[in-house]
């Protein structure tokens, strides 16, 4: 029973991360790729700053994290700089370009998220934030264990 129930779940939220995919592609003037879309959301939202840890968020190479970088940083979307503590090592920031693209992005991704849990009820939605919390939590305790 219990593995029914997972599986569904699963399939609805695969269904559900398509969807938005989608939509906020359609929704984007498709000047950035959906790769580089997360590259500049996790410089400028999760403040991940080096090409090492970009590229183990992303599931892909450093060489083509690097790649990216040098695409973007041409447009000013995203900045590459000496690291003031350790003058060996680069470090990301987000251009002025990415800084309007994310607010942007940001409006976007808003409106359409909201367009669908604003039709849930508030009692329903209470307990979607409260589930989403713990399923996050354990999420990442369990990011945690394995790194150990």
């Amino acid at each position: 029973m219990k593995e029914s129930i997972i599986s569904s779940i699963e399939q609805r939220v695969f269904d559900i991360m398509l969807d938005f995919n989608n939509e906020f592609g359609c929704e984007m003037d498709q000047t950035l790729t959906s790769n580089q879309q997360l590259l500049l959301y996790l410089v400028t939202e999760k403040e991940v700053k080096q090409v090492k840890h970009l590229a183990a968020a992303m599931n892909i190479s450093a060489s083509a994290v690097s790649q990216m970088i040098t695409k973007l940083e041409a447009q000013d979307i995203i900045i590459r700089e000496i690291d003031p503590d350790n003058r060996r090592n680069t470090v990301l920031k987000t251009g002025e370009k990415g800084k309007q693209m994310m607010k942007e992005m940001e409006i976007k991704r808003t409106a359409i998220v909201a367009k669908y849990l604003k039709r849930l009820k508030t009692d329903d939605l209470e307990q979607l934030d409260a589930i989403m919390k713990r399923l996050y939590a354990i999420i990442q305790q369990e990011k945690r264990g394995n790194q150990s």
